[in-house]
């Protein structure tokens, strides 16, 4: 055999395949010391194939036929340098004219001549070459031309038979007849199929054997009349004639050895007879009742299930096909056959089994299911190989074979101890994102039959085989259905929101009525509720908003515990009351994956949940599987109409909040305190989980601007968020629920308490709230009354007695207190700013260091008492927050007073002090496209269907140059490669980097986008404040745009060095280099692929060294600030006529387009059901219109309703469309008129 060093001729592999195979492959080349070459479509980038070859080139053309696409291989193959071509299995591997025209392009084609291929191609001449050699063929004919014919041969071979095309395989062309009656209609199916499938219409007929097996032979041959065997593979084990189970050796024929030598030695004949170079399988029809068998077919390539024979005869099987390949190409024929002899052996040592992993859905047919694999994890023991091409984050794509693994397991001693060993594996192994047939293997492996070795070709449709899933479908979503847990993902920081369920009283009542741990996943459901089968029972409860509960067709009460029986649909209708449902169940989801310590969904980053969004129909979700048994113990237990949370719900609704962080006389007037705390607060359309939009009067602000955050009065240099805050995007309110940003450059004026957030969760579009100011005492009072009110929940369904069981008391005192907690003044002599302890909600303290200014000083200031938190100096702390000038911590208010916390916060600002010792920093080197495309489109987009006037438009960069008094629009925009970019900060959304130049003189400062744009592409630099961004996701934005780099954000850190799913700590620095567009799309693709390193170095900032640097430069500095003020305040003066221009003319077109929503006359008015835009109007004037049709679709809370003509207006002609797209409307106004 060849070593490492033998290889002459073959040095580099081009692999014509993709996933599994290809990574199989590779793990061959690297042995043998030879390139492999991978290639791959765009919806492949995230396979491993991708990553773990040494060179890989992107197929041109559509995803769909990318890797069947002949020339496209054959011109990567001369590009690359390829020496030698391998197919592995499937697409062009039985390609006989691909196989050729590799030869004739002068490389090396790595499995059977293509004469080989062409004679083994069709079944009718590959069954006349097995008479040939000797090999028994089952009674059959030639090509048949007509259903006549097939009719006359049937009857002289005797019913079952089977009409085969000899174009044909894997069961694809196969008909069954049984009797005569059938024959006419399947020879006209296989016809069919023939000339869709295969171009070939031919077909023959074989005698059906209706209790047989598929044993095959694995053979290899050294093209030139020498082959050996090793051994057999059962394969009996089929869907729809595809191989789900594999085994070696064949328990059948195991138990008779001569007839292993009997079959073996037909195989070698056949390969002999040929002269077959390479590896091939000689494919058997056996009897199971007296053993006898016969030839199917030859199958001219590596088979899927090759592992399992390597497994038993420890060969490998790719290496010996690199091997003959590259004796071919040294034209000495093939391998010497006696080398070959000796590899062979007399019976295999000990037992292999193979079972394939599919994304699909058993409960469904076994329906393909593509989609995000959110976890991978697989069983690791001893004789256990698992060949894949998945890992956490890979995307199963729609356009391929949906095996994603073939899992392999040996064992020396028995098979029984094989089977054990795949059970294991099958469950304790973890593929979750996708659905996949894990339970139906475990079924299989784990049947009585597979361990007797009773399985013949018809098991899994016979009676010996039963599966029933433990799963339930998810026939309709609902409107916004999603999973939820808690306490979700607090603490994890980095720009990853908290989640959770936004009523999470509801939701723990929920669990609690099953019988589950309260924190445990289940779903919200908002506004409309899902549509559910279950093919298992299951113990169930209904809590929130007040919603129709239906099992099939019978109603069912909310807050009880229900049984939903197997069979039986579970629909939950539309939200009357509130606005959010909750479903548990009991036992949960336990497939669906943990992601960073949660199960619940962030749509906004795609997290969590399944597969981070919504559900959808045709989702499919594992229950439990101890379901069965605990719909045994179903109880009668029904929280009382007097104790349920929805008897406190209006649609006026009252919020205790605390002031602060902003609410102080820095930021805020008494005018502002009024409107804030008095002013009923209207939520507009757009409420969803990551910020509710209010609708009200503007606030005056005690300030004319925002100093270095920007123009606006409610502009900060970037702060952390607290849960429940009310953030100003300049003059439009938001609260900030689960899943909004950890931080940003907005005030906050106001903090919604910890215990109301259930309320707040139940609000609804539409719906009004009013801010009631209390102290941290009376948040404390109203936390404890609801961890109360659950306890009695608790007590009630545990059996216990519970007197005059209410719901929870919400009466609270007005006696709230100030925003700032402590102040610390600057001293000079200690060289210490001004330092402001803040409260924000119940369960946050904001701590800000000086004046509205971003310095890399004060930040590395900051990160010392950071590092004294994290290191668990500071009890009570839950997690910790740092911006550019200030930080923030939260904790649990059950377990620590504010007072307690504050006092702990300020005695570690007395300790430290102003010491500052060197921080840990890598210097991260970052490619920098200036004026790239997608930036340009952004930028005109936004001026067609936004604004076509500001200060920044139509070129950010020229504003920046500009706003900043540089000359020259090239000097600034080529500024950021001339100094290291410091990471100050790590938040916001998905691990954005917030970062400020290390050279004072290159802070430039800029305005935010206002409103904001509806499009950033990812990997997008940009410029607001003082601070520059790397936008991780494509998303909305507001900083000036300034070039594209690449993403620092990889949800499941799958990329070299992401340790987290967040590349960078605070304090790296990135060192931009530019590039050209060519440049930097190459190194785009290197990246998306997982292929692209970075040049790292690790070393430290040293604040004294830095402070030393400050000094040298203070004069050019304070030169440049002042000129850099001069040129903002006049483009801030510039941006002020320009935005006051503009929304003159909004107002204008506005005015002259009417009010909307009104009826007129003798009319049928078609109305919005609630606080909602139009998205999309589907009828014209003078439409008839017909019951149920959607005649428009709202969009509220990021979802989709659709309004339907109801039975009265069937028939109607559409009037007047009253409500264009875009039009804001509340409950009742009119989309739509119908004339009467």
């Amino acid at each position: 055999m060849l070593t490492i060093d033998s290889f002459q001729r073959i040095r580099k592999v081009l692999i014509a395949n993709r996933g599994e195979i290809a990574c199989r492959i590779i793990r061959s080349c690297k042995e043998l010391g030879l390139v492999s070459i991978a290639i791959y479509s765009k919806a492949d980038r995230s396979s491993a194939h991708v990553r773990l070859a040494d060179e890989a080139w992107l197929l041109p053309g559509n995803d769909q036929t990318a890797y069947i696409t002949e020339e496209d291989v054959l011109e990567i193959a001369r590009k690359s340098g390829a020496h030698a071509v391998i197919p592995g299995y499937g697409f062009l591997s039985e390609n006989d004219g691909f196989a050729e025209k590799v030869e004739a392009a002068g490389l090396t084609w790595v499995g059977p001549s293509s004469k080989v291929i062409t004679q083994f191609g069709l079944k009718h001449t590959a069954r006349e070459l097995a008479v040939k050699a000797g090999v028994p063929v089952i009674s059959g004919t030639d090509l048949l031309k007509s259903a006549e014919e097939a009719l006359i041969a049937a009857e002289k071979i005797g019913y079952p038979i089977m009409l085969k095309a000899t174009a044909g395989g894997g069961g694809m062309g196969l008909q069954i007849c049984w009797n005569e009656s059938e024959i006419e209609a399947a020879f006209a199916s296989v016809t069919a199929r023939g000339a869709t499938l295969f171009k070939n219409t031919s077909m023959f007929m074989e005698k059906y054997v209706a209790k047989s097996r598929h044993v095959e032979v694995q053979v290899f041959g050294n093209g030139m009349g020498g082959a050996v065997h090793f051994g057999e593979r059962e394969c009996s084990i089929q869907r729809r004639h595809q191989k789900v189970v594999e085994e070696c050796p064949s328990p059948f024929v195991h138990k008779r050895p001569d007839m292993r030598e009997r079959l073996t030695s037909c195989a070698v004949s056949l390969a002999s007879s040929v002269n077959y170079g390479s590896a091939g399988t000689v494919e058997f029809l056996v009897d199971d009742t007296d053993g006898s068998f016969y030839f199917l077919e030859m199958n001219t390539r590596l088979q899927v299930e090759h592992g399992i024979t390597e497994m038993c005869y420890d060969v490998d099987l790719v290496s010996l096909m690199l091997q003959q390949a590259e004796m071919q190409a040294r034209g000495t024929g093939g391998l010497d056959i006696e080398a070959l002899k000796a590899l062979q052996k007399e019976r295999p040592t000990g037992f292999a089994i193979e079972a394939r992993v599919y994304a699909e859905v058993p409960s469904r047919n076994f329906a393909p299911s593509p989609g995000l694999l959110q976890h991978v994890e697989w069983y690791e023991a001893q004789g256990v190989r698992v060949d894949t091409w998945i890992q956490s984050g890979t995307n199963i794509s729609p356009f391929y074979d949906p095996m994603i693994a073939k899992v392999i397991v040996w064992d020396r001693d028995s098979h029984d101890q094989a089977t054990e060993k795949m059970l294991s594996t099958l469950t304790k192994s973890k593929v979750q994102g996708c659905p996949t047939n894990f339970q139906y293997l475990a079924a299989i492996v784990g049947s009585e039959a597979f361990k007797l070795g009773d399985t013949t070709t018809a098991f899994l449709t016979s009676d010996h085989f039963k599966f029933s899933p433990t799963t339930l479908d998810v026939l309709s979503g609902g409107a916004y259905t999603t999973v939820q847990d808690l306490p979700a993902r607090k603490g994890v920081g980095n720009g990853v929101p908290e989640s959770g369920p936004m009523d999470p009283i509801s939701f723990r009542v929920a669990n609690i009525l099953v019988g589950n741990d309260e924190n445990t996943e289940a779903l919200e459901v908002t506004l409309v509720g899902p549509e559910l089968f279950f093919h298992a029972p299951a113990i169930v409860a209904v809590t929130g908003g007040v919603a129709d509960v239906f099992i099939d067709d019978k109603k069912a009460d909310m807050y009880s515990q229900l049984l939903v029986p197997a069979g039986k649909k579970l629909k939950i209708g539309a939200v009357t009351s509130g606005c959010r449902s909750y479903i548990a169940i009991k036992g949960g989801f336990p497939t669906i994956p943990v992601y960073l310590g949660s199960k619940s969904t962030t749509t906004t980053l795609k997290l969590g949940g399944v597969q981070g969004r919504h559900l959808l129909p045709n989702d499919s979700l594992d229950l439990d599987p101890r379901t069965e048994e605990w719909a045994k113990e179903h109880k009668s237990i029904t929280v009382p109409p007097s104790a349920r949370l929805d008897s406190l719900w209006r649609n006026k609704w009252d919020l205790y909040v605390m002031p602060g962080p902003h609410d102080e006389p820095e930021f805020t007037t008494e005018e502002d305190r009024k409107i804030l705390y008095e002013t009923e607060w209207k939520i507009s359309h757009n409420a969803t989980r990551s910020g509710y939009r209010l609708k009200g009067p503007r606030l005056t602000w005690a300030r004319e601007d925002g100093g270095e955050g920007g123009s606006h009065p409610a502009n900060v240099i970037d702060e952390p968020y607290s849960y429940g805050g009310l953030n100003w995007n300049g003059d439009d309110p938001v609260v900030l629920p689960v899943d909004a940003p950890m931080a940003g450059g907005l005030a906050t004026t106001t903090t919604i308490v910890r215990a109301d957030f259930w309320r707040l969760g139940q609000c609804r579009p539409g719906d009004s709230i009013t801010f009631k100011r209390i102290s941290w005492s009376s948040a404390l009072t109203l936390r404890q009354r609801t961890e109360e009110y659950v306890a009695r929940i608790k007590q009630l369904v545990n059996g216990g007695s519970v007197e005059n069981l209410s719901s929870i008391d919400t009466e609270l005192p007005n006696d709230w207190e100030e925003t700032i907690l402590h102040q610390t003044p600057a001293d000079e002599a200690k060289n210490t700013v001004e330092v402001k302890y803040r409260q924000a909600g119940d369960c946050h303290i904001h701590v800000t260091y000086g004046s509205m200014t971003a310095k890399a000083l004060t930040r590395a200031h900051i990160q010392h008492r950071l590092n004294k938190i994290n290191s668990g100096d500071v009890p009570g702390v839950i997690a910790v927050i740092g911006c550019a000038r200030s930080y923030c911590v939260q904790f649990d208010s059950l377990q620590t007073t504010q007072k307690e916390m504050l006092h702990r916060l300020v005695d570690l600002e007395e300790s430290l002090g102003s010491s500052l010792e060197p921080l840990p920093s890598r210097i991260f080197k970052f490619p920098i496209l200036l004026d790239d495309p997608l930036s340009k489109k952004a930028v005109t987009d936004y001026m067609a269907t936004v604004r076509d006037s500001a200060v920044y438009l139509p070129d950010n960069m020229e504003y920046i140059a500009k706003a900043n008094g540089i000359s020259d629009r090239d000097t600034a925009a080529k500024s950021v490669v001339t100094c290291p970019q410091l990471v100050v900060e790590v938040s916001f959304l998905a691990g954005t980097p917030l970062m400020l130049p290390l050279d004072p003189r290159l802070v430039y400062v800029a305005q935010k986008y206002n409103p904001v744009r509806a499009f950033t592409a990812e990997g997008t630099f940009g410029l607001g404040g003082p601070l520059t961004v790397i936008y991780p996701l494509e998303s909305p934005g507001g900083y000036q745009l300034w070039g594209r780099t690449l993403s620092t954000w990889d949800p499941h850190a799958a990329k070299p060095q992401f340790e987290k799913p967040w590349l960078l700590r605070e304090f790296d620095q990135i060192q931009f280099y530019e590039v050209n567009t060519e440049e930097f799309d190459a190194i785009y693709e290197q990246f998306k692929t997982g292929r692209l390193t970075f040049d790292i170095e690790e070393t430290t900032f040293d604040p004294v060294a830095y402070a030393k640097f400050i000094e040298s430069i203070s004069e050019e500095t304070e030169e440049f600030v002042k000129k850099r003020n001069l040129a903002t305040k006049a483009a801030t003066q510039e941006e002020n006529r320009l935005i006051a221009a503009w929304r003159d003319k909004q107002a204008q077109i506005a005015t002259e387009n009417g009010d909307v929503g009104d009826s007129e006359g003798e009319s049928i008015p078609v109305i919005a059901p609630m606080t909602s835009s139009v998205w999309k109007v589907n009828v014209n004037v003078g439409d008839v219109v017909e019951d149920g049709q959607v005649v428009a679709i709202l969009e509220a809370m990021k979802m989709e309703i659709a309004v339907r003509a109801d039975a009265s207006m069937a028939g109607k002609i559409v009037k007047k469309i009253v409500s264009p797209p875009g039009t804001v409307l509340d409950p009742g106004q009119v989309v739509m008129t119908l004339a009467a």
